[in-house]
């Protein structure tokens, strides 16, 4: 049933039902309060018929260029791709989101109208009775009549951040549940009065009143428990709507092993970006954040998950089977991706037909049961696959590859890695001749401001005669070094770390050398191949 469509007694009725809302309410009162001063001397220009007219008459106006442009990239056939070029300029919508930071220019007198870009309701917290206005604006028929395509995008933010909202209360009420059913010996403890474990018997109790399975009413049960008692900013963006659940579940995840004081500082890190970024920025975001705050407890989560290692497969809907591993090596991983890639590079090349992801998958098949699917091969019933090496681009912070600080580091595709994983790989690599290393210098701000690239010298007489060889047939080159930008007086040589006992030249320090990071792209072959 539609709520009644008088938008001031809807707010009168359920303000007070909805704490969110009604601090909205009054926030917005005292910012109409607070006209500018040149307003208080001239009066309220509302009584001006004249003045009024003419700002009803512009907006009118705008208005009409909207519609006579949109008309035009209607009949165009360009208004989706139009419309989303737009929205990702915007950005996310909502309380504080960069999307309805500035109201479009306009007259916006339909059922949506407050749902437009930067009017009230576009800004509104997720609640009651943000969903009954959206309800309203919907119509009998729920065909939203008189809504435009702006007030539409505002209505469905608006739908997102009230499901988010009616999420948090379900957590709220959970984590109530947690309260009165504590684990034997467990009492109320800290300013959230929660136990620290809940009793064996609480999931089998949740899980049949909900119709789902007892492992995801764990997953309820830790993130109700995680958002009251380590997590009440990411809980708090979460009540107005501003993170999804999902969103919520990823910062958990990432903080699961730190205590309350450390999850909160990890969380202070990503809370002012959180709304708008996508998950898996988040994800990204969360665990540097997390190594940053206690790098030991992230390389220990590493090592406990990885003897969780396992393979999963099962039957797709549609008739198919997928095939999964979990909680693998990282250099491993990203070795057999590029293994996969390659392969399949080759499928394609040899006239396989088929998408990317076909050939992939293809290739993912091929590998694990020694099949060769090239239309020549397998015509011939041929099975041998041919070598390749992997390229994996490894990024370190200059002072943790030196082991003077544990700063995270990171692979492209991969994400953060903690501090001795990260001093894992590099090791690794250096005892591949073929391994790249490069040195980029940057500011305080993280502007790159210099970059180089070598390799250490080939060993052996005869790798050492080649080099010199081909030198010959290139002509007299000096070292490698590293372009310092506009800074000069900066000079800086390639490097190899000291476990290598080789050096390629001269690294020369700088004032602020913990701004230093160091990529390493080691060409890792894979065992077997030539």
């Amino acid at each position: 049933m539609n709520p009644d469509p008088d938008p001031d007694s809807s707010d009168q009725a359920l303000a007070g039902r909805d704490e969110a809302w009604e601090t909205w309410l009054v926030c917005r009162e005292r910012c109409e309060d607070d006209e500018p001063l040149e307003f208080e001397d001239e009066g309220d220009y509302r009584d001006d018929a004249d003045e009024l007219a003419e700002i009803i008459a512009e907006t009118r106006h705008a208005a009409a260029d909207q519609a006579a442009a949109e008309a035009h990239i209607a009949a165009s056939g360009q208004t989706a791709a139009l419309a989303a070029d737009a929205s990702v300029a915007m950005g996310r919508r909502g309380p504080g989101m960069p999307g309805s930071a500035e109201p479009l220019a306009g007259e916006y007198s339909g059922p949506g109208g407050a749902f437009a870009t930067g009017q009230a309701l576009d800004v509104a917290p997720g609640g009651p009775v943000l969903l009954g206005h959206a309800d309203w604006a919907a119509g009998d028929d729920d065909r939203f009549d008189g809504v435009s395509d702006d007030e539409l995008l505002g209505i469905i933010s608006a739908a997102d951040r009230c499901e988010a909202t009616a999420s948090a209360v379900k957590h709220t009420a959970v984590a109530e549940l947690i309260r009165r059913r504590p684990a034997s010996g467990c009492t109320p403890q800290g300013p959230a009065g929660m136990p620290e474990a809940w009793d064996e018997f609480t999931r089998a109790e949740l899980a049949p009143a909900l119709g789902e399975s007892r492992y995801a009413v764990d997953g309820l049960l830790d993130l109700a428990y995680d958002l009251t008692v380590k997590l009440p900013g990411t809980m708090a963006l979460f009540s107005v709507g501003v993170v999804s659940r999902y969103k919520a579940q990823v910062i958990s995840h990432a903080t699961q092993l730190l205590d309350p004081a450390e999850a909160r500082a990890a969380e202070a890190m990503v809370l002012d970006r959180a709304g708008r970024l996508t998950p898996g920025a988040l994800r990204a975001a969360i665990v540097r954040a997390v190594m940053k705050v206690a790098p030991d407890k992230a390389r220990k989560r590493r090592e406990k998950a990885a003897k969780s290692a396992e393979v999963r497969w099962w039957a797709e809907f549609s008739g198919n089977a997928a095939l999964m591993g979990r909680e693998l090596p990282p250099a491993e991983v990203l070795a057999a991706g590029q293994r996969i890639d390659s392969w399949a590079g080759q499928l394609k090349a040899a006239g396989l037909e088929g998408s990317a992801g076909e050939l992939r998958a293809r290739a993912l098949m091929d590998l694990l049961l020694g099949k060769d699917s090239r239309p020549d091969q397998a015509a011939a019933g041929g099975k041998n696959l041919a070598a390749f090496a992997a390229t994996i681009n490894l990024t370190i912070p200059l002072a943790t590859l030196l082991d003077l600080a544990d700063r995270p580091g990171e692979i492209p595709g991969m994400g953060p890695i903690d501090p001795w994983l990260a001093r894992d790989l590099a090791a690794a690599a250096a005892q591949n001749p073929k391994t790249m290393w490069c040195v980029t210098v940057t500011d305080k701000q993280g502007h790159a401001i210099g970059h180089g690239c070598a390799r250490p010298k080939p060993r052996g007489r005869k790798k050492e005669a080649a080099a010199r060889k081909a030198q010959g047939r290139r002509g007299t080159r000096s070292p490698p070094r590293i372009s310092t930008g506009r800074r000069a007086g900066t000079a800086l040589g390639c490097f190899a770390p000291p476990e290598t006992g080789r050096t390629c030249g001269s690294a020369s320090t700088r004032s602020t050398p913990r701004t230093a990071t160091t990529d390493t792209r080691p060409a890792a072959t894979i065992p077997g191949s030539g």
